[in-house]
């Protein structure tokens, strides 16, 4: 038999419990989610933000076009500016067949090249509309001037107003 070395005895002591600090809970996967959920925010807003300015300067360069192209009255003869074209002075409106016609030059103002289309109606003392003559040129080159080619339209007669818009 084998004998095994006596070791001494040890008295019993009282311990207390021993409590161990609580073990952090380490919550990667919900970190990571509310990043990932912070960044989308964030992202979706910049973009809504991105279209809202790119939506307002649209509207606004549209409120700016649609008032260069809008009716106005305008005095036979003289030269006027509707959109990308200036009507040149000593334009006329003649009776031709009993019908309103329009005879003058259009010169493209922009930098760009364009056609000019161009709407005249004239008007009773009543306000109403006793004719509607449609004119436009070619495509003109920054610069360049046309003589306008228009349709007579309308029972000539008294008018007292005339309006030009563009209708592109």
């Amino acid at each position: 038999m084998t004998q095994y070395p006596q070791q001494p005895a040890q008295s019993p002591q009282q311990q207390g419990p021993h409590f161990l600090p609580p073990q952090k809970k380490k919550h990667t996967v919900r970190n990571v989610l509310l990043v990932l959920l912070v960044l989308c925010f964030l992202g979706v807003g910049g973009c809504l933000a991105v279209v809202g300015m790119a939506g307002n300067e649209l509207a606004k360069s549209v409120d700016t076009s649609t008032e260069k192209n809008a009716p106005r009255d305008v005095a036979v003869g003289k030269a006027f500016s509707i959109g990308k074209h200036e009507t040149l002075a000593g334009w006329t409106v003649k009776n031709e067949a009993g019908m309103f016609a329009v005879s003058g030059k259009v010169k493209n103002v922009e930098t760009t090249t364009s056609t000019a289309f161009l709407h005249f109606k004239f008007l009773s003392a009543t306000g109403e509309v006793l004719g509607n003559v449609q004119c436009n040129s070619s495509d003109l080159e920054p610069g360049q001037t046309q003589a306008l080619n228009c349709i007579p339209d309308g029972k000539f007669g008294k008018y007292v107003k005339v309006t030009a818009e563009a209708t592109f």
